[in-house]
């Protein structure tokens, strides 16, 4: 009996593990209102205010391996596990092609009242965007996915002259947005709780770059903005708002986690025979383990890629007795990496942010709150990068790096961060270190 593989949500991390799924040969039914139509969010508020409409990189024909169902995913039961079944926590980890062993894991139950069995299911539902009522402006709307952003885009086109825009959140979309406008001759205000923007997403020395930079370039801030109750009403012809979003779940026999999935450094749940991918999923174990969702495009791209080659049959001609054998045998050298790199989502997390002119990376683990780190400008100082270690002494190493406005240098971060050659806190304390030459070793 061949697997039966079901992917719930057709954004980002969805359509990459359908596409590479088909590609192996897998059959694979994706369950979305819009599958095959998904879009990627940093075009939808990069691109409102200079005419393009580039927001559907990632769109997904069915094929003969691939089939939509476009239909909401209500909620799953499992299957009673059957005595001799070969899901378990460890065989998530491992899995292998067992022809005749592939027990039916669960039920997929649709709005519509039909039913999908699957023997595994990537759970790739994504995020909501938080939409708050914003009293002066009862049109605002967020920018985070396909609907709304064409609605805006009709707006900003009907226009005849530039647009006085408010913006109601200071994260990366929200500012996206912002100086996107600016960018294309239109007035923005930004509308921030606290006193500086991007604070929950990038260290001091960057948000502090950025807020000055995106000053000069006209873009105004209103801080300590308690309540939308206190934005001026007749001030704004558009009103957009980004204050955050959540991650659709849908429960699994009546269990649905407060914030997202918790998954393993498999990405599989707790629940045999499901996984969650991209936006829906918190990530407890492996190198990049995190308190939350990673909530980032090259991720769920990541995600997606990694569980089509976990999942997939790529281990058809394994013998019998190599398949069967315990999960509990030790392998070594070369086998034994292999087996960790097949079985452990080990991508570098990177993101990344146009904002107006300004371009922003982060790579690896960093933090907001950092503050023992290093900085490292190019001879001109207008460009920099931080450096965040995984302590504070001369022998602690490299973890993560923020980049600002040198693209080079991110890529040369992602490099490193994904290489065996990392470099210590010393090493790039050295005003002789070439961190750029370091990266191709």
């Amino acid at each position: 009996m061949s697997k039966s593989i079901v992917i719930i949500g057709g954004g980002l991390a969805g359509t990459t593990a359908a596409r590479e799924l088909n590609a192996r040969g897998q059959a694979v039914t994706i369950i979305d209102p819009r599958a095959g139509e998904t879009c990627e969010r940093p075009p939808l508020s990069k691109h409102l205010f200079d005419g393009a409409r580039h927001h559907l990189p990632y769109h997904l024909e069915s094929t003969e391996h691939i089939t939509f169902i476009r239909d909401w995913a209500e909620d799953i039961t499992l299957a009673e596990a059957a005595a001799d079944s070969r899901y378990t926590a460890e065989t998530q980890r491992h899995p292998h092609t067992l022809a005749g062993h592939h027990a039916t894991a669960g039920t997929v139950h649709l709005a519509s009242g039909e039913s999908i069995d699957f023997t595994h299911c990537i759970l790739a539902t994504g995020m909501e965007a938080n939409r708050p009522q914003i009293p002066n402006y009862p049109d605002a709307l967020p920018v985070y996915d396909l609907g709304d952003a064409e609605w805006i885009l009709d707006r900003v086109e009907q226009a005849t002259q530039p647009l006085n825009i408010g913006v109601l959140g200071s994260g990366y979309l929200g500012m996206e947005v912002a100086t996107s406008a600016v960018a294309a001759g239109h007035q923005a205000t930004v509308y921030l709780r606290g006193d500086e923007p991007l604070r929950r997403q990038l260290s001091a020395p960057v948000r502090q770059a950025l807020l000055e930079k995106h000053k000069a370039a006209g873009v105004e801030f209103v801080t300590h903005t308690s309540s939308p109750d206190d934005i001026p009403a007749d001030v704004h012809a558009l009103f957009i708002t980004s204050v955050g979003a959540r991650p659709r779940l849908i429960p699994i026999d009546g269990d649905r986690p407060a914030e997202a999935w918790e998954v393993d450094e498999s990405l599989a749940t707790s629940h045999p025979g499901i996984f969650a991918a991209g936006d829906c999923a918190i990530v407890t174990a492996g190198p990049y383990a995190l308190d939350h969702p990673w909530a980032c495009e090259p991720v769920a791209e990541s995600h997606g890629q990694f569980l089509a080659e976990l999942l997939a049959d790529t281990m058809a001609d394994t013998p019998a007795e190599v398949a069967d054998s315990d999960a509990d045998t030790v392998v070594s050298g070369a086998e034994s990496t292999t087996e960790m790199r097949a079985t452990t989502w080990s991508d570098v997390p990177w993101h990344w942010s146009f904002q107006g002119p300004e371009k922003v990376f982060t790579a690896g683990m960093t933090s907001p709150d950092a503050t023992d780190t290093i900085i490292r400008h190019d001879p001109s100082g207008a460009k920099f990068q931080v450096f965040h270690f995984d302590g504070s002494d001369p022998e602690s190493t490299l973890i993560g790096v923020e980049t600002l406005n040198w693209p080079p240098m991110q890529a040369a971060a992602r490099r490193v961060l994904g290489g065996s050659h990392i470099p210590t806190r010393a090493q790039i304390d050295d005003p002789d270190f070439d961190f750029k030459a370091h990266s191709r070793l």
